[in-house]
Order: C-alpha cells, then sequence, then structure tokens
C-alpha cells in the first residue's frame, strides 16, 4: 500500500479536481447525446482524450454500429478490482426549459441542463477522480476500468448486455454512477415492459351484437391483471411491493359509431428481489387466456426488460462506498434504486454493484433537469476514495 501521506492528501487531490470535472460536465452536457446521434460517439471520444494517455488498455468495442468505451488502469491483470460504469445518453429534451438544455447553466448553487442528474455529472465525477489519483501519483497503482456506454435509455442491448456477454467487463466489483443523492444503493427494481395486441371484429356500432369488439376484451383483460397475485415483499423498497400496471389502451374507430378491429394495450410491470422474471411473464399469458375469449387474436410481445437484484450491505464494495460517502461529511444512508438501469446487468453478471452517484433521482429525465453543485464536488472525493479504498495494489 502507499504510504499513508500519500492517501492522506487525496481529499485535497480531489478537491483541486472540481473545477475540473464542472469543466467537463458543460463539455458532455453540449453535446445532444440522444439515440442514433453522433453525439453519443463525441462524449465517449471527450472522455478518452481526457484518460487515454494514464490508461493501460483502452477499448472501443462496437455492437450494432454503436461504440463503448472501456479504460483500464494499474497492473496487468485479468480481473480488474473495481469498475466505474455509466452512459453518455440521453432522453429527449421536451417540455418547456426556462434554459437551453444543451447548455450547462449555473445558478443558485445548481447546474441545469439534459443529462446533468442521468449521468454526465456521475461520468464528470468518474474522470475527475481518476485525474485526482493521478495527480497524487497512485492511479498506476489502482486496479480499476472505467466503462461508458450509449444505450442505457433505450435498453442496453448494444452496449454493457453484449461487453458482459463478451467478458469484456473484468471486474469483481462495480459502482454505477446513476443518480441516489450520494446514498449508496444497494439494488433497484426490475422491470418488463409488454404490448398486447387483441384483434376482433370491428363494424358499425348500431350492429354491436354482430361484431367481436376487441375494447370488450381488453376491459375484461384489465381486470383480469388487477387479479394476479403479487407476492415478493421488500421493505427496503418504497413502496416494498411489486406493481402491475396498465399504461395504455390505443383504440378508437374511425368514427363514434365505429367499433375497431383491434386494440393495443401496453403493461408496466415492476419486480422485487424474489420475483420471478419469466413467472411475471407466464401470468400476464395466461391471463390473457381467460380473460379474452376465443374470438379474438392475441399477441403479448416483451418489448423490454430488466431484472431485480440486491447486495448484502457488507459486501466489500457497499462497505468502501459508505465509508467514502462518510469521508466526505454526508450520512452514507443505504437505499434501493426504484428505477431500473445498467446495474441489473452487472449483477447478473456476477459483479458485485452499488449505485451511487450525484443528484436526485427524482430529477432524470425531467425538465429543466438540475444537479446541485456540492454533490458534484463531493462525488469526486467519494469516488477517487472508494477507488483507492478497493482497487489499490501493494
Amino acid at each position: 500500500m502507499p504510504e499513508p501521506a500519500s492517501l492522506s492528501r487525496l481529499p485535497d487531490a480531489a478537491a483541486g479536481r472540481v473545477a475540473y470535472a464542472a469543466d467537463l460536465l458543460a463539455r458532455l452536457v453540449a453535446e445532444p447525446s440522444l439515440e442514433g446521434r453522433g453525439a453519443i460517439d463525441a462524449c465517449l471520444a471527450l472522455v478518452e482524450s481526457e484518460l487515454a494517455t494514464l490508461a493501460t488498455e483502452v477499448l472501443r468495442p462496437e455492437h450494432d454500429g454503436l461504440a463503448s468505451l472501456i479504460l483500464r488502469f494499474g497492473p496487468p491483470a485479468p480481473r480488474r478490482a473495481l469498475a466505474f460504469s455509466g452512459h453518455v445518453d440521453v432522453v429527449p429534451a421536451g417540455g418547456r426549459w426556462t434554459t437551453p438544455p444543451f447548455e450547462l447553466t449555473r445558478a443558485d448553487g445548481r447546474f441545469r441542463g439534459r443529462g446533468v442528474c442521468d449521468m454526465k455529472g456521475g461520468v464528470a465525477g468518474f474522470v475527475a477522480a481518476l485525474r485526482a489519483l493521478d495527480d497524487l501519483g497512485v492511479l498506476r497503482r489502482c486496479s480499476l476500468e472505467l466503462v461508458l456506454t450509449g444505450d442505457e435509455e433505450v435498453g442496453s442491448r448494444r452496449g454493457l448486455i453484449p461487453l458482459l456477454e463478451e467478458g469484456m467487463v473484468t471486474a469483481t466489483s462495480a459502482i454505477c454512477g446513476e443518480p441516489t443523492g450520494l446514498s449508496v444503493f444497494l439494488g433497484n427494481r426490475g422491470l418488463i415492459w409488454m404490448e398486447v395486441t387483441i384483434r376482433g371484429r370491428g363494424g358499425h356500432s348500431g350492429l354491436s351484437h354482430t361484431l367481436a369488439n376487441p375494447i370488450d376484451a381488453a376491459v375484461a383483460l384489465a381486470a383480469e391483471l388487477a387479479r394476479i397475485p403479487l407476492e415478493a415483499r421488500d421493505e427496503r423498497f418504497d413502496p416494498p411491493t411489486p406493481s402491475l400496471t396498465v399504461t395504455g389502451i390505443e383504440a378508437r374507430g374511425e368514427a363514434i359509431n365505429v367499433v375497431p378491429d383491434e386494440i393495443r394495450m401496453s403493461l408496466d410491470r415492476r419486480l422485487l428481489p424474489g420475483d420471478d422474471v419469466d413467472a411475471a411473464k407466464r401470468d400476464v399469458a395466461r391471463a390473457i387466456e381467460r380473460a379474452v375469449g376465443e374470438e379474438f387474436e392475441r399477441e403479448l410481445i416483451v418489448v423490454r426488460e430488466w431484472p431485480p437484484y440486491s447486495i448484502d450491505a457488507e459486501e466489500p464494495v457497499a462497505v468502501a462506498a459508505r465509508r467514502a460517502v462518510r469521508a466526505a461529511h454526508r450520512p452514507g444512508a443505504l437505499g434501493m434504486d426504484l428505477a431500473s438501469n445498467d446495474s441489473s446487468w452487472l449483477d447478473r453478471a456476477g459483479i458485485a454493484t452499488v449505485l451511487l452517484g450525484p443528484g436526485d433521482p427524482r430529477q432524470a429525465h425531467t425538465t429543466d433537469e438540475e444537479l446541485p453543485e456540492a454533490e458534484l464536488r463531493d462525488c469526486v472525493s467519494i469516488y477517487a476514495q472508494a477507488a483507492a479504498a478497493i482497487g489499490l495494489v501493494a
């Protein structure tokens, strides 16, 4: 291990990189890194340009035309001790913004811009922390990797999922920089998004007794779905129960007196640790069989799914993360994420993962998305402290 004086200077080194983190955040926010945009590559290239000379290995894998970035640091080894995991893509900036969404603004101690919270603030914190470790001369002795992708907001099918399947993420533990308000989240809910199409026989509503109205079938299905028992319970989540919600029914005839031929229903199933993803899908399929008559055609499509997960609070990465947060004079509260994100896939690959990032989770995807400057400041120190605690090689 390095001499104690080296690590005793780590808070000062991190503080010296806060302005750098804010400048990097501004450059990242200026790139409108939406799905299908070249700005995703621009964000990855920006991070690469800041760290490539410090890394022992730089990889730019590509899946179905979308690049990712992996930077490895420290002594050569088949596995790294810790990965910083993040994404540079953002959701569209709809709504009535009071400031330009792709221009970082600062007012009243807060940054504003699309992605400051989800999760370019976390990415900027990662990079600044790595630079702070290098400023102290210890980065070369840290077994770390930085893994950045560009499609988390649309399902990770061209990003983290194939990277994990191909063994390109080598770490044994990870910190995912999603917004947690700098609390340490030990897991997240999972989800299944499904679409149900019901096709019947439409026509003149005055002859409804001769038709097969798919709206009637949809109403019956909604009632049957509400009867599915959701038995998982986990008091660490709020609420502590799963959910199954009908989020849309699209069906409209060409006129008020026309019954449509088909309807589409969208379903959102939220899962907790202990829920079985395949069983949840089977429950919906069986409800369709029970509720929708044989005169209708029915189709169930799974649009997207993430598994739920949780880790024990005594996992080394959780302990190190909590100590680093407390060293920054924050409570180090434990929690669970109500959203779903890439940490699920890291956990499924056997990589013990916590979520820890700047920003209120409720700010993600909002109009006028904001991030407290103090949380960006503290996350640089927290990430550097956690990386040193987990990754330093004797």
